[in-house]
């Protein structure tokens, strides 16, 4: 994961490729066969999949391994995130959460009524603000983070299938203002991230925070939108995502 170190010229331009090709991923599903019935909610199931194995056999074990890098921080932080790191990504769970339970009760007559005017353009800019940043921060870790072609293209592809997963619930949430504007504020989001990244690098402290939110914000949002309810799930396309991504993840 995230280490700091530049690219090499020729990995440079494969990097610039998936950059653009998980961007991509946010204007492509309504023009794609499976963007819906049965095929839709197969590659749901294995996005999940892919998703949540990456988590806990990448992004777990790499958020473990930067303990060190919280020593010196604030003495109520630091112990919170040296004992505990895991803490970080509860928060991005939770944070996440957060977001999900807004955007549904937007769409309730209890929001109505006890917000009044408060209505879906403020929720739909909060909803969409939050996950912009998570995409940047996809955007940033592709540049700034694993080196070498293949840990380049196995975050990558894991991330581009969950932010498919991602797609597919902002677009139920909030339908044509996602369609009209939301799609290309999040595909923008991972470019910006990615050229963030190509003129500046986050000191080790802020880097650990933002994969601990990234880590939960990945198994949360996997739960909840790439594995499709009980009814519709294919079970056998999560277990092929989760073994053949596991496995690859395990040999590399």
């Amino acid at each position: 994961m995230p280490t700091g170190l530049e690219f090499v010229d020729g990995d440079s331009l494969l990097v610039l490729v998936l950059v653009i090709a998980v961007a991509l991923v946010h204007l492509l599903p309504n023009r794609l066969p499976v963007s819906s019935g049965r095929s839709r909610h197969g590659l749901l199931s294995a996005a999940g999949g892919v998703s949540i194995v990456y988590a806990f056999l990448h992004l777990f074990p790499e958020l473990d391994g930067r303990r060190e890098s919280l020593e010196g921080v604030d003495v109520l932080v630091g112990s919170l995130a040296g004992h505990h790191i895991y803490g970080l990504a509860f928060v991005g769970l939770a944070l996440f959460y957060g977001l999900e339970r807004l955007a549904a009760v937007s769409r309730s007559h209890e929001f109505e009524r006890d917000l009044g005017p408060f209505a879906d353009e403020p929720v739909f800019w909060i909803h969409v603000g939050g996950f912009a940043v998570y995409n940047a921060f996809i955007g940033y870790v592709l540049v700034r983070g694993e080196t070498g072609a293949e840990s380049a293209t196995l975050f990558a592809v894991a991330m581009a299938l969950h932010l498919f997963g991602n797609d597919a619930a902002m677009e139920q949430h909030h339908r044509d203002a996602y369609r009209r504007i939301g799609r290309w504020v999040l595909a923008a989001a991972v470019l910006l991230g990615a050229g963030v990244g190509a003129v500046y690098t986050f000191g080790d402290i802020s880097l650990t925070i933002l994969l601990g939110l990234l880590t939960g914000g990945v198994v949360f949002n996997a739960i909840k939108d790439e594995l499709p309810r009980t009814q519709e799930s294919r079970f056998w396309a999560f277990a092929a995502g989760a073994v053949g991504y596991g496995s690859i993840l395990l040999l590399l």
